[in-house]
């Protein structure tokens, strides 16, 4: 499959990428009308024209698996999940719809699965299995209604925000970055626009408007990719992420001791002479005495935003990225601050407020807390906002990121429980889209 992320990635830089994304979903509608006779079409109602679609069901929702598995494969997943709506759309009756859509988030979220045997244990599977199942019902149940524009743009919606919105993976709204990189959020509002006039079209009518105003969006699109081609986003001078090998926390306190000195020495040696270094998500329980050895560790005049696990009441901790400076200031060492938490860790691995834990000596399902809303931090002059881990698959977490206008986007995870799962792959096409809207330059951590 690496020919295939070469060309997704190849098609994104273009400055003519939208025309290709439109292509592929006219394509889609015009194989429909080729096999229906023009008079017909032209006196079709809308409904009609979904009881006489010349596709059956399967060959839509196999089509609409194909998308869904795109995901795993560099930045296709954003480029065509587009496609997922004309399927749906073209759906005969509401379980037409509604299987066309499971099909794609099914094959899109199999990852599940496999992440629950890592994560918790092959004895997991089972529930792996009815995560995977359930969270794609739910997702794919609001697209059986979806056969005009406007219930096309409330499903959307409603699968993006809470409480879908908390496990809304693959949602198409990341295609927003793909079309109009650096819009920000006039860029998501111009990728509804295009999808309302997109199914409009879909349905018979006479008047050409709609080709018109689509024709006029493919022109700012092209516009904003040519601005992008040609002003390149530049990461803030001496900023570094850092890719760093040592794996989970473990239950052994002498382990974790000798684990924590190995993070820190990989992380000194990645750092250099950079003014700000990135750590991975979640290296670190932020009890004193670890902190003290990172602020230790750190040269003076160096910043390092560690991801840790910062206790913030009985029971409970924070998925969050520490700001820790190194030296002497004012004559004594400044410590550690708590600048960015986990808006939503990963649900029931890590926020499960229906259960609590047994305490931080048998660390067993001690829960974390959800911040809900991650607001920009000012580090070292610079406005950065930070998207840690599970964030970056859930776009009502980006459109905070959207609406604030960062300088600079940090990316934390973690990736030793979820190899070969392509949950990974889904989470880095995901924040590439989105980055791209946000039209900020990215930093990132990453633990493997």
């Amino acid at each position: 499959m690496n020919t295939l992320d070469h060309l997704c990635k190849f098609l994104a830089n273009s400055a003519w990428f939208p025309a290709y994304v439109l292509l592929c979903m006219l394509l889609v509608t015009a194989v429909v009308a080729y096999f229906m006779p023009k008079t017909v079409m032209m006196k079709m109602t809308a409904e009609s024209m979904r009881t006489t679609a010349p596709f059956p069901p399967v060959v839509l929702a196999i089509f609409a698996a194909f998308i869904g598995l795109s995901w795993q494969y560099g930045h296709c997943g954003p480029i065509l999940s587009l496609i997922l709506i004309p399927l749906v759309v073209l759906g005969r009756t509401k379980q037409d719809r509604y299987g066309v859509a499971l099909a794609y988030y099914l094959a899109g979220s199999h990852g599940l699965i496999e992440g629950s045997a890592s994560f918790f244990g092959q004895g997991h599977v089972p529930m792996g299995i009815a995560l995977w199942l359930a969270s794609s019902a739910l997702l794919a149940a609001g697209w059986a209604f979806a056969d005009r524009p406007w219930r096309v743009i409330a499903v959307l919606a409603v699968d993006a925000l809470p409480p879908l919105g908390l496990f809304d993976w693959l949602s198409p709204l990341a295609s927003a970055g793909v079309l109009f990189p650096g819009a920000s959020w006039l860029g998501l509002i111009l990728l509804l626009a295009s999808i309302f006039l997109y199914v409009r079209w879909m349905m018979p009518t006479d008047t050409p408007i709609y080709i018109d105003l689509l024709g006029f969006l493919i022109m700012i699109s092209v516009l904003l990719h040519i601005m992008t081609v040609l002003n390149p986003q530049v990461t803030p001078n001496g900023w570094i992420g850092t890719n760093l090998h040592v794996g989970p926390i473990t239950r052994n306190i002498m382990a974790d001791m000798d684990r924590n000195q190995k993070w820190i020495r990989q992380a000194q040696a990645e750092a250099g002479h950079h003014t700000v270094v990135l750590l991975p998500e979640t290296l670190t329980t932020w009890w004193t005495g670890n902190a003290e050895d990172v602020q230790h560790a750190i040269p003076k005049g160096q910043i390092w935003l560690v991801g840790a696990s910062v206790p913030v009441g009985r029971d409970l901790l924070a998925d969050g990225i520490e700001e820790v400076r190194g030296g002497v200031v004012d004559g004594k060492e400044k410590p550690g601050r708590l600048n960015f938490v986990s808006p939503f860790p990963v649900p029931v691995s890590m926020w499960h407020p229906w259960y609590q834990g047994h305490g931080y000596v048998r660390a067993d399902g001690v829960g974390y807390e959800a911040g809900w809303w991650e607001p920009v931090r000012k580090v070292d002059g610079v406005r950065a906002w930070a998207s840690i881990c599970y964030d970056q698959l859930l776009p009502w977490v980006w459109m905070e990121g959207v609406v604030q206008n960062p300088q600079v986007v940090l990316l934390t995870n973690n990736e030793w429980w979820a190899k070969g799962t392509g949950i990974p792959n889904i989470q880095r096409a995901t924040a590439w889209a989105w980055t791209r809207l946000i039209g900020s330059p990215v930093v990132e951590g990453e633990n493997a």
